[in-house]
């Protein structure tokens, strides 16, 4: 009994995603390791907050007083703004303190300013103390982390909030980060040309190549080089030993489906790439070839028409690009439209999200199939009209595309991919 279509992916993808490596380390500056992957732990070098703070601008007052003399009127001997030292509170005073400022010794509320009527340099509380409790407004030393916990762990993106953490936590001014990963796009075909070249009607720009670059430049992890490849074996099979040398991972676009010019799937073998699989049951991109060199790296072929070069890159190149870079799993795995998706791998994982659709066609394909989306005015999803994977002007009013499991419709929860989503 064979294994349903959505299986039979993703044990391909599992063979591959075993067969590459990731990239090494290096230590490097925190204020540079912004949109790098983070390859150690976190963890915190102090308590946080390392002392007791205020929640609020206000005055600090001591328990004892307030239940004493209640609403008497007290001398302010001080202020505590944030970033200083800590004061010492003594008995029948009060201290002004600003928001974040470490709160004085013996105190144990802090009354917020608006609810006090200051007078020079003495200040009442203008409300019943019967309404206030101990600790109020004052953040505990340690109750968002303790010294030595785990604070961040390791394989995540470093954006902005993780940086905040990073700075706040880490004690040294260095950080581990994975090493970029390096990718060669390789665009093989003897009818392409650039923007800004004549053309005649018979001839095709490259949009693979461009469309490949702006995908990668939403990635800081990830750098890269772009070439063109005519369609000759020999030309084939030597820019990919060099990319091969020069790179983590090759991107091929066309030259893997059947044609007497199709040169990519003889070069990675001539090339001592171990092919995993060579074609899937996909619709759009059924020729793509997916391969590993002997140390590790990643070699995808993708197919020739835009379309299909868009749907395989966002789908299995670019979560396995992520393997690489040493990202943890991320998202929804495809493998999980069906109940027997026993062979789920992290090569599988991706930031899809599930939305609700409602498919008026009611079609249904063999094979999975993936279809362009654009979203709507509600925050909804529409088809867009395609005429088929060399459709570019399809491509170019879409925003995404939904994965339909083989035999199924696609009303209901599916897995939507966007292109914005990439990072």
């Amino acid at each position: 009994m064979s294994l349903p279509i959505v299986d039979q992916i993703q044990s391909k993808l599992g063979l591959l995603h075993a067969a590459l490596k990731p990239v090494d380390t290096e230590s490097i500056d925190v204020a540079k390791c912004i949109g790098r992957v983070l390859a150690q732990d976190i963890v915190s070098f102090r308590d946080s907050p390392a002392l007791d703070l205020s929640a609020m601008d206000g005055y600090a007052f001591r328990w004892d007083d307030l239940l004493t003399d209640g609403e008497a009127e007290y001398p302010v001997t001080g202020i505590a703004p944030a970033g200083s030292a800590p004061l010492r509170l003594a008995s029948r005073e009060s201290i002004r303190i600003f928001t974040g400022g470490v709160v004085p010794e013996n105190t144990d509320a802090v009354i917020p300013r608006e609810l006090c009527v200051e007078n020079g340099d003495r200040v009442t509380i203008k409300f019943p103390v019967a309404g206030l409790k101990r600790g109020w407004n004052i953040r505990r030393q340690g109750e968002n982390c303790r010294l030595g916990s785990l604070s961040l762990g390791s394989h995540q993106f470093i954006d902005g909030p993780r940086l905040s953490s990073i700075v706040s936590m880490h004690g040294e001014l260095n950080l581990k980060v994975y090493k970029k990963v390096r990718v060669t796009i390789l665009n093989t075909g003897d009818e392409l040309l650039s923007i800004g070249e004549p053309i005649e009607p018979w001839q095709i720009r490259d949009s693979n190549g461009p469309f490949l670059e702006a995908m990668l430049s939403r990635c800081p992890w990830i750098q890269w080089v772009r070439r063109t490849v005519r369609d000759k074996a020999e030309d084939v099979q030597m820019a990919l030993r060099e990319a091969i040398e020069d790179s983590d991972a090759v991107l091929l676009t066309g030259g893997v489906s059947m044609g007497d010019t199709d040169h990519v799937p003889e070069a990675v073998t001539q090339c001592g790439g171990q092919i995993v699989f060579h074609r899937l049951p996909i619709r759009p991109g059924a020729p793509i070839l997916g391969a590993a060199s002997a140390r590790g790296q990643l070699i995808m072929g993708l197919p020739g028409n835009p379309v299909s070069v868009a749907v395989t890159f966002r789908r299995f190149a670019w979560p396995l690009l992520r393997y690489i870079g040493g990202a943890e799993p991320n998202g929804v795995s495809a493998a999980s439209t069906t109940s027997t998706a026993s062979t789920t791998s992290t090569a599988s994982t991706t930031s899809a999200i599930r939305v609700p659709f409602h498919d008026a066609e009611s079609k249904t394909l063999h094979l999975q199939w993936f279809r362009l989306v654009k979203l709507n005015s509600e925050g909804g999803l529409d088809f867009v009209g395609n005429q088929g994977s060399g459709d570019v002007a399809a491509l170019g009013h879409s925003d995404g595309f939904i994965e339909v499991p083989a035999g199924e419709t696609c009303s209901g929860n599916v897995l939507f991919y966007a292109w914005n989503s990439i990072s």
